[in-house]
This record gives structure tokens, C-alpha cells and sequence, in this order.
């Protein structure tokens, strides 16, 4: 088979890419190794759940992204702005008062921070409020060491700024560049964190309605690239195209391996207990094994009929460790009420590649030196986020246009 170019992943970065080479009534193939569209971005549907595969958010500063898909068909439910800390003793809530001022009072007396923290809080939002990762010439490091230079406390960064930002890197020594810190903290300043009415999965589908259904070729993995551009799938058959875009980890298949991913441990449980205060994300940096709780359904129902869907970060900890279901439990009571048994576990997903590490320099570095007709994509090309790969994949279609 011959076609004009050949998408390598239909995860979002390879969707955006066919979506603009349809516009253009250029000819293309779309090939998934997979059964599903979406790659790291999906969820699944089990027994009236929704099941993220890992817990992700989206986040509505998305412009590229929210161009692809219809804001009316993917219904996006809010979080509340700030978080619930449990400080090893009992939970404290911080919040936007700018965007929930019904938590005004709250906030200013929780002792989570210092009246000094929250006066540097809106002084970065003012500093970041346009940020352009692509535009930041200042000196990178680590963000553990930007929070310090900006002269947070001790206090703010540990029970606040560790596990919220460790919850969105994977990471909990925040050694991930502050170029991608400060982006990260844009976004949530200017936009709002929220879900899919129908989950995570409902973004590839939404941005696949602008695909033709025959340009998409599932389960079909790719097993080689030959010299001369031909490429070898699994089921035998072969493509050739005079440009081959490569998504996720398909670059390998030409000899460059540059990303390296931070894993997580994403645990689900239901319980009969309805948790207070759960539209908005529960920290808990104290816990040396819990990292972060959201509470699915009560920021979209569809995504359980139980009064609780949890989804639990784990951070940290090697997958291959056993899962103790019997401490969480424990846990989970010991932090929202009951006993063990008002507690289900029901779903867990290890997550090797989750999400990439971008130490300090990562955005200086992430260029590749290619053969002519290959092209490059994925969010490690431009920043790891949905929004990156969208980017992405819109990047890799001008260069086939142009």
C-alpha cells in the first residue's frame, strides 16, 4: 500500500495531526497498535463506571485542544478551584477566592500558609498570567529550588505545592524544570481543572468525529522501518509513505530513545460514604503512600452511581510492589469516616509511562536531527501535557503542508 504520509499512534498528537491533514484533503493513514484511540488519554467503561486510565484532568486554558473538539458534545464539569490538605491531623481547605469566594474566609484563615504565601500566590498568577514555555529565556532549575528562590515557606511547599504539583509530574521531589512548573501553574491560573461529563476517553473520540472512519487502521503494530521508508506491521502488511509522522514511543523504530517516563500507581474505590468537599482534589502529604484523591463522581455522576468514586494516586513506589487492599481501606476510613467496610476496591492501573520527565534543560534539549520525509511528535517534541500533544501533532501537519 502506498499513501502520502502514514500517522505512527492515533493518541491525541497523532489525531491532531490527521485532523488538520483532513481539512486539507491531503492523503493519509492513521495506524493504531491498540484497540482504542486515545493512547495515554482514555478511559474505561465497566459495571456503569468510568474508569480514567490514570487520573488526569483537563483543563479548559487547552485553546489548541479545545479548537478540536465541540464544547457542547464534551460537557466539561468543573472542579472546585484549590484543595482539600489533610496536615497529618485533620483536613484544611484552600481555595481560589478570586473563583469560590464562598471559601474567601476559609482560605485566608486556613495555616496551611502564611499571609506572606498568599500575597507571592497572586504576585505569580500577575507574573504568569501570559506565559509562553517556548518564549522563556531565563535560566531553568529545578522547581523545588524556583518555589525557594520565590521565598514560599517550608510549610506551603511541603503540604501544599509537593503533592499538588507531584500529583500533576509524578514526580514528589519536584525535580522537574520550573519552565513546565510555571506553564503547569498558567494554565490553573488562567483556565479551570475539570472532566469530561463522560471521561477522559471522550477527548480522542470528540477530535476523531473530524476524521474520516477508512483513514484509521487499528491493532496494527509497527515492527519495523525498513531503509527505504517501508514500513512492516505485525499482521504483515507493509506501507509506504513519503512522510512517516512518529507518535508516542514509535520513534525507537529509527533509532532514537530520548524520553524517559515517571510511573503511577492510579487505585479505585467505591464507597457508600459520600466524601465532604469532593469537588475538589484531596491532598495528603503526610501519607507516605496516598499522594492525591479526587472524587470522580461528584464532579461528573455519570462517572458512578455509588456515592463515592475514588480515584487514589500512588507515587513513588515500585509497581511491582504488592497491593495492600486491606491498608487502604484502612486509610481511606481513618481520612473520610466509617469502617473498612464502607470502603470497595473495584480497579487499579500501573502506569509505566505516565507521564515524561522533564528535568531542567528538557526544553533546551528535546530536538531531534532526522532523515528527510520523518517527522517527530508526541508531547515530549513540545511539553507533556494534552495540550503538548495536541501541539504536537498541529506542528507535524505544517510541516507535510508547508
Amino acid at each position: 500500500m502506498k499513501v502520502e504520509t502514514v500517522i505512527i499512534g492515533a493518541g491525541l498528537s497523532g489525531l491532531s495531526c490527521a485532523v488538520q491533514l483532513e481539512k486539507e484533503k491531503k492523503d493519509y493513514l492513521l495506524v493504531e497498535k491498540a484497540k482504542r484511540i486515545g493512547g495515554r488519554v482514555g478511559s474505561i467503561y465497566e459495571k456503569d463506571n468510568i474508569y480514567d486510565i490514570g487520573f488526569q484532568v483537563f483543563n479548559t486554558a487547552y485553546k489548541n485542544t479545545m479548537q478540536l473538539i465541540d464544547s457542547d458534545d464534551i460537557k466539561l464539569k468543573m472542579f472546585k478551584p484549590g484543595s482539600v490538605i489533610h496536615d497529618g491531623k485533620m483536613f484544611q481547605l484552600i481555595s481560589d477566592p478570586l473563583r469560590d469566594p464562598k471559601q474567601l474566609f476559609t482560605s485566608l484563615f486556613s495555616s496551611i500558609s502564611t499571609f506572606k504565601d498568599k500575597l507571592k500566590v497572586l504576585s505569580l498568577i500577575a507574573q504568569l498570567s501570559n506565559y509562553d514555555i517556548q518564549s522563556d529565556n531565563s535560566t531553568d532549575m529545578r522547581t523545588i529550588d524556583f518555589l525557594k528562590k520565590q521565598n514560599f515557606s517550608d510549610k506551603f511547599i511541603e503540604l501544599f505545592f509537593t503533592p499538588f504539583f507531584a500529583g500533576i509530574f509524578l514526580e514528589k521531589d519536584l525535580q522537574t524544570s520550573s519552565k513546565f512548573f510555571k506553564y503547569v501553574f498558567s494554565n490553573f491560573s488562567n483556565g479551570l481543572a475539570c472532566l469530561p461529563s463522560e471521561g477522559m476517553q471522550k477527548i480522542p473520540d470528540l477530535i476523531f468525529k473530524n476524521i474520516s472512519s477508512d483513514r484509521l487502521l487499528l491493532n496494527q503494530s509497527l515492527e519495523r522501518i525498513e531503509d527505504n521508508g517501508l514500513l512492516i506491521f505485525n499482521n504483515g502488511q507493509t506501507i509506504k509513505g513519503n512522510n512517516i509522522v512518529l507518535t508516542g514511543g514509535s520513534h525507537k523504530k529509527i533509532g532514537l530513545n530520548k524520553v524517559s517516563y515517571n510511573s503511577v500507581r492510579n487505585i479505585y474505590f467505591e464507597s457508600d460514604i459520600k466524601i465532604e468537599n469532593g469537588k475538589y482534589i484531596h491532598l495528603f502529604p503526610k501519607d507516605s503512600t496516598i499522594n492525591n484523591v479526587a472524587v470522580l463522581n461528584q464532579v461528573s455522576h455519570n462517572y458512578s452511581k455509588s456515592n463515592s468514586l475514588l480515584s487514589i494516586s500512588v507515587i513513588g513506589h515500585e509497581l511491582k510492589d504488592k497491593l495492600d487492599i486491606k491498608q487502604f481501606k484502612r486509610r481511606l476510613a481513618n481520612y473520610f469516616g466509617g469502617n473498612d467496610s464502607n470502603y470497595e476496591w473495584v480497579k487499579s492501573f500501573d502506569i509505566k509511562n505516565a507521564t515524561i520527565k522533564q528535568n531542567t534543560n528538557f526544553f533546551e534539549s528535546n530536538t531531534y536531527s532526522l532523515s528527510k520525509g520523518f517527522i517527530i511528535a508526541g508531547d515530549h517534541s513540545v511539553y507533556g501535557s494534552i495540550e503538548g500533544a495536541v501541539l504536537s501533532g498541529i506542528n507535524a501537519s505544517k510541516k507535510i503542508l508547508n
